[in-house]
């Protein structure tokens, strides 16, 4: 649903800086969710929760590989069959699929925009409140540069809350503002400027420590598409 400003044209010069969207809706495309399900075992038998789906890209690619998979978000963003009703998940009320025996949560969390007013630390409230209701795995599609911070710090070595293993995008997603998608045509996916990775959480994994006792999180790269497939899928959108 969210990420940062990474997909429109090259401005002129002259051109204002774009706005960022006032919620943080940024839209990944659906390759982006089946690439982390190329390299992360999905349990079938497991119920699969986008809490900011915005269209409901992640729950239906989700789908397309054979999961039960839904969405809920704060805005109803358009007609995805995924869509399971409004619900603000930092709030103070429980959707009900939040209680689900078995729950793991996909996300594509807002990064630092509600209302158009900065939110500090907004991806890390998102990521602790899905740890907090995930039964199994938490995965979130953020650039790569959010490893780098002293506020983190105990986010990713507090064994409570460290991350299984990160897995690279070598491939650079482009993410529009959800508003802009149509206006933009297939420019809309054709200029990622930003680096991410899926961090991944595992609730029934011990985090991995080296023999020194130091925490650390394992690192995977995820290759890039075949080129000539991707230029198939380009043509046939176009």
């Amino acid at each position: 649903m969210s990420g940062e400003l990474t997909s429109l044209p090259k401005r002129r010069k002259g051109e204002k800086k774009p706005k960022r969207h006032p919620w943080d809706w940024y839209v990944e495309q659906a390759w982006v969710t089946h690439r982390l399900c190329d390299f992360v075992d999905m349990d079938p038998a497991v119920t699969y929760l986008d809490p900011f789906c915005g269209k409901g890209t992640i729950p239906e690619a989700l789908s397309e590989r054979g999961l039960t998979a839904f969405g809920t978000d704060k805005f109803d963003r358009g007609e995805s069959r995924c869509f399971m009703g409004l619900h603000d998940f930092l709030g103070d009320q429980v959707h009900l699929l939040e209680a689900e025996p078995e729950l793991s949560i996909i996300m594509n969390p807002p990064f630092s925009y509600q209302e158009g007013a900065l939110v500090r630390g907004l991806a890390e409230q998102c990521i602790r409140r899905a740890l907090s209701i995930a039964t199994h795995k938490v995965a979130a599609l953020l650039p790569l540069k959010w490893q780098a911070s002293a506020g983190r710090y105990r986010l990713f070595t507090d064994p409570a809350t460290r991350p299984a293993a990160t897995y690279i995008l070598c491939e650079r997603p482009s993410m529009p503002p959800g508003d802009q998608i149509a206006a933009l045509g297939k420019d809309a996916w054709a200029h990622g400027k930003i680096d991410y990775m899926w961090v991944v959480w595992d609730k029934r994994v011990i985090p991995a420590e080296d023999r020194y006792g130091n925490p650390y999180v394992p690192t995977y790269w995820i290759p890039p598409r075949d080129r000539e497939a991707v230029a198939q899928l380009r043509l046939e959108a176009a």
